[in-house]
């Protein structure tokens, strides 16, 4: 029986952090790397049995690769993940799963026939924050769930595809993608119909191709809770997202990154009699929740067959989340998904 999962990262933008968590997990071996710029690789400055490659083709065909990380843009993610299912890999795949509902259903496809492990990139659900924030909320202290929120205010500026809406670009696709899972778990249930307001600074109205600057998306759960998530990309500050569950008897304000990167929250427990402050500390990647333990939970999948969280049939809901919010913005009106 194996005891370590022979890793090829294909793309070295992102995949950097990849590559990082993967060097230091002793589970893991990392045989390989691809990207089309051969300078990233190197400035990596990797041990000298990592090799490098720009062909996908030879990392399909090498017999030492367990399992492929796929770090490249979206549009790109269907075809990569089932070649790499296909030729006997498993898989990581970074969010979101794909560029529409029809392409993540023929990933889905793919998973059922060749029986390989397949993970969808959500890091922030493998957080010990995401974890807390379950565990508290499940306890009854704060009573029935009524209301879930994500606040994401931060500066960035969007190039390459992610400055294309129709690539899912923009924060409010690329990035917005891991809340709308998170809320729609804190939440119980699938979103039943969403509302989308968006535009760039200054404008309203329907916003039918740009990527918004600022916008406010309202959620509707099949259980009755209700959900906001809320964004302006263009707010310098060190606070960049709050969160929380409302529920009938107390309410969690929370920010899974500030001040430790980690997570911290503010519970208001039975009838708000109850106040306490938990803070969580530990993680290696600022900005990046969960990501170690994202690979800790995909390397138990590989080598011991324990179930992933993310799953490729959750990525095709938030494709159908992202659609629906695409389809408000440029319409004005409510989409039921």
């Amino acid at each position: 029986m194996k005891d370590k999962v022979r890793y090829a990262v294909i793309g070295l933008g992102h995949g950097q952090e990849h590559v990082q968590a993967i060097m230091e997990n002793p589970k893991a071996e990392l045989a390989v790397c691809s990207d089309l710029d051969a300078a990233k690789f190197k400035k990596l400055n990797l041990p000298s049995e990592v090799r490098f490659t720009n062909s996908f083709e030879d990392i399909l065909n090498m017999q030492d690769v367990d399992a492929v990380v796929i770090a490249l843009p979206t549009p790109l993610h269907t075809e990569y993940a089932i070649r790499s299912m296909e030729a006997g890999k498993h898989v990581l795949c970074e969010k979101p799963l794909a560029l529409n509902v029809e392409e993540g259903l023929k990933i889905c496809e793919a998973v059922k026939r060749t029986g390989k492990v397949f993970q969808l990139g959500y890091e922030v659900r493998y957080s010990p924050f995401q974890e807390k924030m379950l565990e508290i909320s499940r306890s009854g202290d704060i009573g029935k769930v009524a209301n879930v929120w994500w606040n994401m205010f931060c500066q960035n500026s969007n190039d390459g595809w992610r400055a294309n809406r129709k690539l899912r670009g923009g924060k409010i696709f690329d990035c917005g993608c891991h809340y709308y899972n998170i809320l729609e778990t804190w939440a119980g249930a699938p979103v039943k119909r969403l509302c989308a307001f968006g535009n760039l600074l200054g404008k309203t109205g329907p916003c039918a191709d740009e990527i918004p600057e600022s916008a406010i998306i309202v959620f509707e759960y099949e259980n009755g809770v209700r959900g906001v998530f809320n964004l302006c990309d263009s707010c310098p500050n060190m606070q960049s997202s709050t969160c929380g569950i409302a529920g009938t008897d107390g309410k969690i304000e929370a920010d899974p990154y500030y001040p430790y990167y980690a997570g911290s929250m503010k519970v208001h427990a039975h009838g708000g009699k109850y106040q306490y402050q938990i803070d969580i500390r530990g993680a290696k990647v600022p900005k990046h929740l969960g990501f170690d333990e994202q690979h800790e939970s995909f390397i138990s999948a590989v080598l011991n067959g324990t179930e992933v969280k993310v799953t490729a049939e959750q990525g095709v809901q938030v494709n159908r989340i992202l659609d629906a919010i695409d389809e408000s913005l440029a319409t004005g009106n409510t989409v039921s998904l």
